[in-house]
């Protein structure tokens, strides 16, 4: 591994224990949260050779915590076990960091836009405070273990590859989507972009024929949302976390996503380079590991009681009706503004641009988009954040824009620093969810976001949006002038 990997590496554990310093531990069920309470539970009787009853959703995310199910057998405490998780934390994110600056510079991408780019994905409130703050959740090992995918992938590990779509599996919902494809995407065939000769009629008419009954059949369901539904949806005592006055608006946001998400899907079908990246076997590897392990997940887990997970789709359309776009803004401020730049390169890839993305991580990308695009839990996909790093780390960004991105990552991530006192006041008072007190919490997770925090993040993320299109014109025409001078 390159040295300069290793330091990134060790930066980012001294930073992630210097954080942990400031915020401490999440002021409910002892440090160790909400659903980090009943992980802790489970774990101490798995630890004890009992089985979990009545909460197959949770069973299955118990493979994020094998060595704390082994530390509870040899009778280590509860507040033992949620400072092992915090000390694991800080050595997975830590290596997951280095393989993830190695894996760009395996890229091509320069030192310096690979350094710059960790230091992004350091300053995102999912990697560097809620690991520190709220250890006990198997999303910070998701987290961790992508990055580590990800440098196989780019090393061509393939059957480390298939071994992480096993065992993302059981980690979390739907993070199995990403080494799958990028076992079928393998590194050797998807870095070589070529010119695409892609008819724009033919992808203009298969666009039309998708997007329309597209579109028809979600106006139908939106219809058939009861909006009580959308304004209660999270919100706690006198909180708001919606806003029916902009109910069109949201329909309308709704809509362009979905336009967005089937040209991206388009462009993808008719690219003849998409197929020949397509490794047959890869796919038939990763695919049977899957199949497997959904197999002795349906089979050794007891699905017949107990919570089995929320009403995915129902809550979708709550999160993306509750206001314009609030699923982009709480991405915005949970895994920082790299997400919208991500995106961004992908979406332009679309309509034409020259972009030297890795053909895997747009795939990734737009198999991600619906979910991003009308979920706003940002949790439950957070394995896409460092695929989002990567692609912004290849992509023809200016420089002045990806310190613009560093610069911002900083200011969303700064008001984290204040949750210690705020959240424990939040908490010993009993407030609403939406109390400004809790939100330097729970305003970082959409679904319970303030519709302050969501008017905040909305003017934050316009005024970057507007000066990452003022430095990308800047920097175009300095290459043109570079090209072209004037005599």
């Amino acid at each position: 591994m390159n040295r300069v990997s290793i330091i990134c590496g060790l930066a980012v554990a001294a930073l992630l224990l210097l954080v942990h310093l400031v915020v401490g531990f999440v002021p409910v069920s002892d440090g160790a949260g909400w659903d980090g309470g009943l992980y802790v539970q489970y774990i101490q009787t798995l630890g004890q050779g009992n089985p979990i009853l009545d909460d197959p959703y949770r069973s299955v995310r118990m493979s994020g915590f094998l060595p704390l199910i082994f530390a509870s057998a040899l009778g280590v405490s509860k507040a033992g076990l949620i400072w092992i998780q915090l000390f694991l934390n800080v050595v997975m994110l830590s290596v997951g960091a280095a393989l993830l600056h190695d894996t760009m510079l395996r890229l091509n991408v320069k030192k310096s836009v690979a350094t710059i780019s960790v230091a992004i994905l350091t300053c995102s409130w999912v990697f560097l405070c809620m690991p520190m703050f709220y250890p006990i959740l198997s999303d910070n090992v998701a987290l961790a273990m992508v990055c580590i995918c990800l440098w196989c992938w780019v090393r061509s590990y393939r059957w480390a590859v298939y071994a992480f779509c096993a065992y993302f599996t059981w980690l979390m919902p739907g993070l199995f989507l990403i080494p799958l494809i990028l076992a079928t995407f393998p590194h050797e065939r998807s870095v070589n972009p070529e010119k695409r000769l892609v008819s724009s009629k033919l992808s203009l008419l298969l666009f039309a024929v998708v997007v329309l009954p597209a579109s028809a059949v979600m106006l139908f369901m939106i219809y058939k949302v009861p909006l009580s539904a959308v304004v209660s949806h999270a919100a706690s005592v006198i909180g708001k976390t919606a806003s029916l006055d902009m109910i069109l608006l949201s329909v309308t946001a709704m809509l362009i996503s979905l336009s967005l998400i089937v040209w991206l899907g388009v462009r993808l079908l008719l690219d003849p380079v998409t197929w020949r990246s397509i490794s047959f076997s890869g796919l038939l590897a990763a695919g049977l590991s899957f199949l497997v392990s959904a197999i002795l997940i349906k089979t050794c887990i007891d699905w017949s009681g107990g919570f089995n997970g929320p009403p995915l789709l129902d809550y979708l359309f709550y999160q993306s009706l509750a206001a314009p776009f609030k699923p982009i803004i709480a991405h915005f401020i949970s895994f920082g503004p790299v997400i919208l730049l991500a995106i961004f390169a992908c979406l332009a890839w679309a309509f034409g641009c020259r972009h030297s993305i890795p053909k895997a991580l747009i795939v990734i990308c737009f198999a991600f988009l619906p979910l991003l695009a009308y979920g706003s839990e940002t949790r439950q996909w957070i394995g896409v954040l460092p695929v989002a790093v990567v692609i912004f780390a290849v992509a023809d960004f200016a420089w002045l824009t990806r310190v613009w991105c560093l610069v911002i990552s900083a200011v969303v991530f700064a008001p984290s620093l204040w949750i210690k006192g705020y959240v424990g006041m939040a908490a010993t008072a009993g407030l609403s969810y939406q109390s400004y007190q809790w939100q330097f919490y729970f305003g970082r997770h959409g679904p319970w976001m303030s519709m302050t925090v969501y008017q905040i993040g909305l003017i934050l993320a316009l005024g970057f949006i507007a000066v990452a299109v003022l430095l990308q014109k800047q920097a175009k025409d300095q290459i043109e002038a570079s090209v072209h001078p004037l005599i």
